[in-house]
C-alpha cells in the first residue's frame, strides 16, 4: 500500500509517498506529482524511517521523582499528566496573571499554528520562538517597507524568470523555506544570466557565480549600503518606480552617500571593483531578486542590514513585476496560521507587559512572541513574572545565546513541561515529559512556510507505546485550560482549519494537497486596489517605505545604517589580539535541522562529529591537522569540534557548527556543553528592534586538544 503524505522534516513540505507492507513502512520517496516539491526530497526526509521504531524514542508520559536532571522519573498516564500541566498553568495564571506562563517551540514540525493558538487562548504574550533570528525579521520588515510578505517569483508564471539572483548568506541549493524550494531555485537558475553570491566562503555554487561578494562577517549592512552609493551615484535605479512608488528615496540617498565603495571595501574587505560591479549588474540585469538567508537575521544589526538589503530590490523595481520579488500568495485554504493560530486577541495590556516589549517592539508585538534571552536572563535573577513554561519540540539548551545563563534561567522556573521525540537536555530538566509522534504517525494539515501549497499529512502507521501528535496534545490541554478556543477531536480541529476552502479533513486527506497555480499570482498589485481603495501599498504612506515611518514610531531610525560588530578587530583591538581570529557559528550541514537528528543512524553516519572550518594557513600555525579535535575560545569559554581544513574562506576566519549535543552521552546535559556553539556566544548585545544576539561576528582564538580534553 502506497500513502501519500507530506514531509515535516524541516519547513519545505514536500510530497512524499510511503510504501507500507504488513503495518511497516519499507520505503519512503518524494511524490512526482507534488506540485511543491516535484518528486524531490533530502536526506532529512528520506531518513525519517528511522524514527519509526527507533529505540531513544519517548514512548509513555513521564513524570520527574528525583531533583531536576537527576534522571529519575516515573511512568504515568496521559490524564495525570494533562490535569499536572493545565492546573500548573491556570494556578499561574489565576495567581500572577497569564503571562506567568511561556509556551516555547522549536523551528516547528508544523506546529506553529498550534503554539500561537493555545498561547493566545489562555492570553499570554510570552510565546518563545527562535524565530526572532530565523524568517520573522525579514517577515516584520517586508511588512514594515513593503506592507506584505515577499518571495522570489521563481516559477515564470508571469512568463519572465530571474536574469539576476543575488544569493546573500544562503545556499539555496538545499535550503526549502519561505516559498524558495531548492528544486524551484535550481530550475530558476538554469534560466538565469547572473548569479551574484554574498557568502563570506566558498559554497556549492560559488563556481556557478558572475560574482562572488565575501563580506567579513557581521558586514553585510556596509556592503549593501555601498551597493546603493554606486546605483544611485550612477542614476542607475528605475526612476519613474522610484518617483511613483518609493517613499524616503532622497533620505536615503543622502544616507547612501557616506557609504562609498572605497570606504565599504576597507570595512567589508571586498575589493571595491567587485561592490561596483555587482551594483550595476543587479540594477542592469533585470528583472532580478534577492534571496536573503538566516545569517543576515543572527547578528546585531539585522533590521537595519535587512532594510538596506531589501531597498536594493526596491530602488531598482525588483517589485512585483514578473522575475522580481513579489507578494506571496496565500494557497486556496487561505493563511491557516493567521486565521488559525492568530484569529485569537491578546490584550493590549498582555502585549506592552511580555518578556522584551519594551525593548524589541518589532517583534515583541504580540505575533513575534516574546525575548527568549531577556526572559531566561530574568528567570536567572529571580526578577521575572513567568512560572510555568511548556515547550513543544524546543530544546532552549541548544537554541539560544549564553547556554550556561539559559539553564541557570531553566532551573529558577517553578514547572517546566516538554513535548518531543526523543529526550533532549532540556527534557531531562523537566517536571513533566510528554511522547510526540512522529508525522509518519499522525494526521494534520502541512501549511509549512512554503507558501503557496498546503498539503495533507497522512498517517502511515502508528506511533510507539502512547505517544501523540502535537496537535492533540495541544488541543487536550487547550481544553482543559481554554475550551471555549478548542475542539472536540483532532478531526473537527482540522475541519476548522480548512473551512475557508470548503472541504472536510476527509475530502482534503484523500485529494493530497490544495495549490496555487500560478493564476492567483496578480503581478503589479500595487497599481490594483488589491492592498488598498486608491492603489499602491498596504503601509502608512502607500508606498515602499526607504524611510521607514513604523520604525520611526517605535523609536527607531528609519534609514538603513551600518554599525560595527561589537566584537571585532576595529571595535575591540585589545579584545582582537587575545582573540585574533573572527567566528561564526552558524555552519550548518543539509544532514540536521537545528539540534535534530543526532539520533537517526543514516544521518548521523554522514556526519557523526561537529566540525569546525578552518583555513590551511591558520590551521598550520597552531600545528592543527585535518581531522584534528580542536578547542573553540571566546571570552565566554571553550567547546571542541573537529577540524575540516578549507582553503575556501578568509585565513582570519573559523567556521564552527550550530546546535551540537550527543544524544548518546549521559544526561542530563548529554554533551551539550562540550560542542554547542551557544556555550561561547554572547547574551549581552542584541539588535534594538529584532532582539536578535550576535551569532556571526564573534573573536576567538583556537588550539589542538591536549592532555585536559
Amino acid at each position: 500500500m502506497i500513502i501519500k503524505s507530506t514531509c515535516k522534516s524541516c519547513h519545505g513540505g514536500c510530497g512524499v509517498l510511503i510504501t507500507v507492507e504488513n503495518g511497516l513502512i519499507t520505503y519512503i520517496e518524494g511524490d512526482p506529482d507534488h506540485p511543491n516539491s516535484h518528486g524531490t526530497m533530502c536526506a532529512k526526509g528520506l531518513a525519517s524511517i528511522q524514527h519509526v521504531n527507533n529505540p531513544n524514542r519517548l514512548k509513555y508520559p513521564l513524570k520527574r521523582s528525583g531533583k531536576k536532571g537527576e534522571g529519575k522519573w516515573k511512568r504515568i498516564s496521559w490524564e495525570e499528566a494533562l490535569e499536572t500541566v493545565s492546573e500548573k498553568m491556570k494556578a499561574a495564571i489565576a495567581e500572577f496573571g497569564s503571562n506567568a506562563v511561556a509556551i516555547g517551540q522549536g523551528t516547528t514540525r508544523g506546529y506553529t499554528r498550534y503554539t500561537t493558538r493555545f498561547v493566545n487562548s489562555i492570553g499570554s504574550g510570552n510565546r518563545l520562538t527562535p524565530g526572532y533570528v530565523c524568517f520573522l525579521p525579514r517577515v516584520f520588515i517586508n511588512k514594515a517597507m513593503f506592507g506584505g510578505r515577499l518571495y522570489s517569483d521563481l516559477h515564470g508564471w508571469g512568463g519572465e524568470y530571474p536574469k539576476t539572483i543575488i544569493l546573500w548568506a544562503k545556499q539555496a541549493e538545499w535550503v526549502n523555506d519561505n516559498g524558495e524550494l531548492s528544486v524551484n531555485f535550481l530550475r530558476a537558475l538554469e534560466r538565469a544570466k547572473n548569479l551574484i553570491i554574498v557568502d563570506p566562503r566558498v559554497t556549492a555554487l560559488t563556481s556557478r557565480a558572475t560574482i562572488w561578494l565575501n563580506p567579513r562577517f557581521g558586514t553585510d549592512a556596509a556592503l549593501a549600503l555601498g551597493m546603493l552609493n554606486v546605483i544611485i551615484n550612477e542614476k542607475l535605479h528605475d526612476h519613474e518606480f522610484v518617483n511613483d512608488w518609493c517613499h524616503g528615496f532622497d533620505q536615503l540617498k543622502t544616507r547612501a552617500k557616506a557609504y562609498p565603495p572605497e570606504k565599504v571595501s576597507k570595512i567589508t574587505w571586498i575589493p571595491e571593483r567587485k561592490i561596483i560591479q555587482a551594483a550595476q549588474m543587479f540594477a542592469r540585469d533585470i528583472p532580478g531578486t534577492i534571496m536573503i538567508g538566516n545569517p543576515v537575521e543572527a547578528q546585531t544589526n539585522a533590521t537595519q542590514t535587512l532594510r538596506a538589503i531589501m531597498s536594493l530590490l526596491a530602488i531598482t523595481g525588483n517589485i512585483e513585476r514578473p522575475g522580481s520579488s513579489v507578494q506571496w500568495i496565500p494557497p486556496p485554504t487561505g493563511n491557516i496560521q493567521v486565521q488559525f493560530g492568530s484569529e485569537i486577541p491578546i490584550s493590549a495590556e498582555n502585549i506592552k507587559t511580555l518578556t522584551g516589549a519594551d525593548k524589541y517592539k518589532l517583534i515583541c508585538s504580540g505575533k513575534g512572541g516574546c525575548h527568549p534571552d531577556t526572559l531566561f536572563k530574568e528567570l536567572k535573577e529571580g526578577n521575572t513574572k513567568v512560572k510555568v513554561m511548556h515547550l513543544a519540540g524546543s530544546n532552549p539548551l541548544c537554541a539560544y545565546a549564553n547556554t550556561r545563563d539559559v539553564l541557570a534561567g531553566m532551573l529558577k522556573l517553578e514547572f517546566l513541561s516538554v513535548a518531543d521525540l526523543f529526550m533532549s537536555p532540556t527534557a531531562e530538566y523537566a517536571d513533566i515529559v510528554l511522547p510526540v509522534a512522529h508525522w509518519l504517525e499522525m494526521d494534520d494539515i502541512g501549511d509549512m512556510p512554503a507558501g503557496f501549497v498546503v498539503s495533507a499529512v497522512n498517517k502511515a502507521v502508528d506511533p510507539p507505546g502512547e505517544a501523540w501528535p502535537d496537535n492533540k496534545i495541544f488541543n487536550e490541554l487547550g481544553n482543559r485550560v481554554a475550551p471555549q478556543y478548542w475542539f472536540k477531536d483532532i478531526e473537527a480541529m482540522l475541519d476548522y482549519q480548512l473551512k475557508k476552502s470548503k472541504i472536510t479533513w476527509k475530502q482534503f486527506s484523500k485529494q493530497g494537497y490544495l495549490a496555487s497555480t500560478g493564476e492567483e499570482q496578480i503581478y503589479y498589485k500595487h497599481k490594483t486596489d488589491y492592498f488598498r481603495k486608491n492603489r499602491g501599498f498596504n503601509t502608512n504612506t502607500g508606498k515602499i517605505e526607504l524611510y521607514s515611518t513604523a520604525l520611526k514610531s517605535m523609536g527607531y531610525d528609519p534609514l538603513p545604517y551600518y554599525v560595527e560588530p561589537e566584537e571585532s578587530p576595529y571595535s575591540t583591538p585589545e579584545l582582537y589580539k587575545e582573540f585574533p581570529l573572527i567566528l561564526s557559528t552558524g555552519g550548518r550541514v543539509p544532514y540536521y535541522f537545528h539540534g535534530q537528528y543526532r539520533q537517526i543512524p543514516w544521518l548521523r553516519a554522514l556526519q557523526p562529529y561537529p566540525i569546525v572550518q578552518i583555513h590551511p594557513d591558520t590551521a598550520k600555525i597552531h600545528g592543527i591537522e585535518n581531522g584534528d579535535w580542536v578547542w573553540i575560545e571566546t571570552q565566554r569559554g571553550r567547546i571542541k569540534q573537529k577540524a575540516k581544513l578549507f582553503e575556501g574562506m578568509d585565513p582570519r576566519y573559523v567556521i564552527a557548527q550550530s546546535s551540537w549535543w550527543y544524544p548518546e552521552k549521559k544526561g542530563p546535559l548529554h554533551g551539550v556543553l562540550e560542542s554547542n556553539t551557544n556555550v561561547i556566544t554572547s547574551n549581552e548585545f542584541f539588535d534594538p528592534a529584532t532582539g536578535a544576539p550576535n551569532f556571526r561576528a564573534l573573536l576567538c582564538k583556537i588550539y589542538k586538544l591536549g592532555k585536559d580534553k
